[in-house]
């Protein structure tokens, strides 16, 4: 689950139009029914930035490194118009981190 709080930039906090320019604090809500989900997705997540560094980021691209998870969420703090890229790495996380687990549970089960 994921909720959005739009962060004023000072001025006209009502303004209705779209500016890349302004922050919103992306809250993504985390469920680990083990520790070794939370392991799986610190893993996942060490993972990620290694590749980012390894090929470098594109323009405006989010890195891994910003957010700042705790056991029951993920918040990101992130321009407006990174907010979807944002959501994408989450998505690509969990998925990650879920085949982590997969694959430690059959090891358990050998």
């Amino acid at each position: 689950m994921e909720s959005t709080e739009r962060q004023p930039s000072g001025g006209d906090s009502l303004a209705l139009r779209y500016d890349p320019s302004r922050r919103v604090m992306l809250r993504f809500k985390l469920r680990a029914s083990a520790p070794e989900d939370l392991e799986a997705l610190r893993y996942a997540r060490r993972a990620m930035i290694r590749e980012e560094r390894t090929r470098g980021l594109e323009w405006e691209e989010p890195s891994m490194e910003d957010p700042t998870f705790t056991a029951n969420e993920v918040r990101w703090f992130a321009l407006t118009s990174q907010a979807a890229w944002c959501r994408q790495k989450i998505a690509e996380l969990v998925e990650r981190a879920n085949r982590a687990v997969e694959e430690l549970r059959k090891l358990e089960h050998c």
